[in-house]
């Protein structure tokens, strides 16, 4: 669809995309609850876990497993896979309502051109990341819960291929900067490959949610925060100083723009 302000759908169109670790009764409640979404055309469920095998007879699901634990960059592959236009991320930790759902497709519907999400977070005067919510534009998404356009994907792929070149990383090396195995950050990446794309912060929703059992919870172990600057600091870099990538980034998008 042409992404220059408020677009029109016969019928809803979003792809529930969801990782998967260490739980998978938390995933079976999920689609219990959800299966039945009018706003939802799919689930796809990227199964990290090389121990457990997931499945699920509903036709609205679609489960990959997985021998290797890819971390969270499996949410791109998930929305490589995805057929809607209306992509949202939800962790296995939480389940949301059918009003988060309407208030994501409403906002997506009026602004194709953004990232909504739950919850936000903000830098400090310092530049460094906080840990406190945030409300309205914010400059990260968490993306626990949080819509993207699906045409962002391609961007995001390719963004972070340059990413890791830049910073001289191997895929099997960037839990350096905090974006695999015990850390994340995937979700300031996103945040920055968004603004960069679409010159738009997220935006913050108020999204009615429950949550359930949280165990191995990325945000809960040694080392997060200094993680997460990290990610900040590496972003900040590569986003707005390091000029050969910007280049390429925007031939990028030309290239995407001139396809529709």
């Amino acid at each position: 669809p042409p992404l220059n302000g408020r677009i029109e759908y016969d019928v809803a169109m979003i792809s529930l995309l969801i990782n998967s670790w260490k739980r998978p009764d938390n995933i079976y409640k999920i689609i219990e609850s959800q299966k039945d979404y009018d706003l939802i055309r799919e689930i796809i469920i990227f199964n990290n876990n090389k121990d457990i095998t997931l499945s699920h007879h509903h036709s609205k699901v679609k489960i990959v497993n997985c021998n290797t634990d890819f971390g969270l960059r499996t949410r791109w592959a998930n929305g490589l896979l995805a057929s809607e236009d209306c992509l949202v991320f939800q962790d296995d930790d939480l389940i949301a309502k059918p009003e988060a759902f309407s208030r994501l497709w409403q906002n997506f519907l009026n602004n194709p051109k953004r990232v909504y999400c739950a919850w936000g977070r903000s830098l400090d005067h310092q530049g460094r990341y906080n840990l406190k919510n945030c409300y309205g534009e914010v400059d990260i998404c968490l993306t626990c819960l949080a819509s993207i356009p699906k045409e962002l994907i391609g961007f995001l792929v390719e963004s972070e291929r340059l990413f890791f070149k830049a910073n001289s990383l191997e895929y099997s090396a960037i839990n350096k900067w905090g974006y695999h195995g015990n850390m994340n950050g995937e979700d300031i990446f996103l945040a920055y490959a968004s603004l960069f794309a679409y010159n738009n912060k997220p935006m913050q929703v108020d999204l009615p949610v429950k949550h359930l059992p949280s165990s191995e919870a990325l945000h809960k172990r040694s080392g997060h925060r200094e993680a997460r600057n990290n990610m900040v600091k590496k972003c900040e870099e590569f986003f707005f100083s390091n000029k050969t990538p910007q280049k390429k980034m925007r031939d990028f998008l030309q290239m995407v723009r001139n396809l529709k």
